[in-house]
This record gives C-alpha cells, sequence and structure tokens, in this order.
C-alpha cells in the first residue's frame, strides 16, 4: 500500500478518511470494527463516527492511532498537533497548534498551498506591499520597499513578501512592473480563520501604535459606544460593510493614490445580555 502523507492534511478527520479508503482499497477485508479493534476500542463504529465529525479524538487516541499506523516520530507529533488544533477553544490556542504544524511541514511532499495562505495573513505586512509594489517608483530595490513600509520592515522581509504574492499570484509581473491580480486560491476555513485572526489582532495593534506615532492630520480614529439588540447589530454590521465596499471604490478609481492606508471596522459587545 502507497503510505498515505498526513503532511498533506490539515484536518485529522480528512487524513483518517484517506488513510481508511487507501487501506481499504488495498485490503477489502480492512473495516471501522477491525481498526477500532486494532486501537482497543468498544466501540466498532468510533473511527467512522470520528471520520463524519460526530467525535472528537483526544491525545491519548492519538498515541494509539499513531503506533497503530507506524507513523514515524515527526508524523506522529503532527497528529498530536493536529488533534490539538481541532479541540482549541481560541484563536490564539489554535494559532500555536498550527504554526507548530506548518514548522512540521517543512521539507516535506506535502503541497505548500495553506502554509503560504497562512503565511500571508499573519504578517500585516504582506496586504502593505501588495500594494506598494504597484508604484511605478519601485524597480526591484528592496531596501526602498522596506522603507516604505510603517513601521518599517527588512529588506529580506520585503523580498519574502513580494515572492510569496507571486507564489500566491496576487500579484504578477507586466514587463518590470508588478500589477496586482485577484486570488484564485483558498485554504480550509479553518486556517484562514486563525490566520484572518492574527491579522486582525496585529492591526488593531498597529491603530494603538498609530496614536502615538502618527500625527493627528494623517489618521482618523473614532468610536462611539451604543445600546442595541441584535437586530440593530445587523444593520450595523451591513451598514459597516457599505461603507467597506465605498472605501474599496475610492481606492479602485484613485489614480493619484501615493499611500497604503489601513481601514479598520470593530464592533463586539462591553456589556452581557440581560438574561445572561
Amino acid at each position: 500500500m502507497k503510505k498515505t502523507s498526513i503532511f498533506h492534511y490539515i484536518c485529522y478527520q480528512d487524513y483518517l478518511k484517506a488513510y481508511f479508503s487507501a487501506r481499504k482499497k488495498d485490503d477489502p477485508k480492512f473495516s471501522h470494527r477491525y481498526l477500532s479493534t486494532k486501537l482497543g476500542l468498544s466501540s466498532p463504529n468510533f473511527i467512522m463516527l470520528v471520520m463524519q465529525g460526530k467525535r472528537k479524538l483526544t491525545r491519548s487516541m492519538a498515541f494509539k492511532i499513531s503506533k497503530a499506523f507506524k507513523l514515524l516520530p515527526k508524523e506522529a507529533e503532527y497528529l498530536e498537533s493536529m488533534v490539538e488544533f481541532t479541540r482549541a477553544a481560541s484563536n490564539s490556542e489554535k494559532d500555536k497548534y498550527l504554526s507548530r504544524m506548518m514548522e512540521l511541514r517543512k521539507n516535506t511532499d506535502a503541497d505548500k498551498l495553506a502554509d503560504y495562505q497562512y503565511e500571508y495573513y499573519s504578517k500585516w505586512y504582506n496586504l502593505a506591499i501588495r500594494e506598494l509594489v504597484t508604484y511605478p517608483e519601485f524597480k526591484g530595490d528592496y531596501a526602498w520597499l522596506a522603507r516604505k513600509v510603517f513601521p518599517p520592515v527588512t529588506p529580506g522581509q520585503a523580498k519574502d513578501s513580494v515572492e510569496l504574492l507571486l507564489k500566491l499570484e496576487l500579484v504578477k509581473k507586466k514587463g518590470s512592473a508588478f500589477v496586482r491580480s485577484a486570488p484564485f486560491i483558498t485554504t480550509g476555513p479553518e486556517v484562514t480563520s486563525v490566520a484572518v485572526a492574527n491579522f486582525h489582532r496585529t492591526t488593531a495593534q498597529l491603530a494603538s501604535t498609530a496614536l502615538d506615532t502618527v500625527p493627528k492630520d494623517e489618521r482618523n480614529m473614532t468610536a462611539c459606544t451604543v445600546n442595541i439588540s441584535q437586530k440593530g447589530f445587523e444593520e450595523v454590521k451591513e451598514a459597516i460593510a457599505e461603507c467597506r465596499r465605498r472605501v474599496l471604490a475610492v481606492s479602485e478609481k484613485d489614480a493619484a493614490a501615493d499611500r497604503v492606508y489601513q481601514v479598520n471596522f470593530h464592533v463586539f459587545p462591553v456589556s452581557r445580555k440581560n438574561n445572561s
């Protein structure tokens, strides 16, 4: 049987399905019951329920599966990280295990798509550099590009960012210049949600720093505290969505653009519901 590489997967349910399918093809007698017995489980359909997302693996169960599947130490650690990633309650905790998974995937034959997408959102300056590389002044000078980013990054970081943007086809070369192109790739929702949460967390910190580092006439920060219902909240979300669309429309038609801005919108509760 050709070995199913665990490093091709972010979700352990998908890995188990692929492993089971490969084993079943190689040995028609292989079954959920057989696998459950081999793992010392009393329920013959437990693994099937795990594959269906109706049950979750524990760390101890991951250890048993690693032994049954004869995983190498690095593969076993990857499976354990997959399990902890799925069980994690917060985005920061998920990020901890996802980062470890990305580290373990290095120098393997895994598809790097998820790694690149994760890296794109996890570093705030990638989004700024995507805009800056389209400036006519950028002639491949990464030191210039690094200085244009605020807060500044290193030339090495700027170069890595451009290479990443090219790999993701978020920008493309047109002669000696760069132009933006629409993204055509995506990762699973779990990976994307963690990476985007990192991005929002970082840009919120940048906004806080900007209060002290950016002159008042070069920034605009406002806030209001409101008392609304769930219906009112949905109306606020739509109002923000409309505002975001208008901001993007301004950006698209602004031929004289000469600076990259980060525009954040935040709406979150600062009190509990009356019935809680």
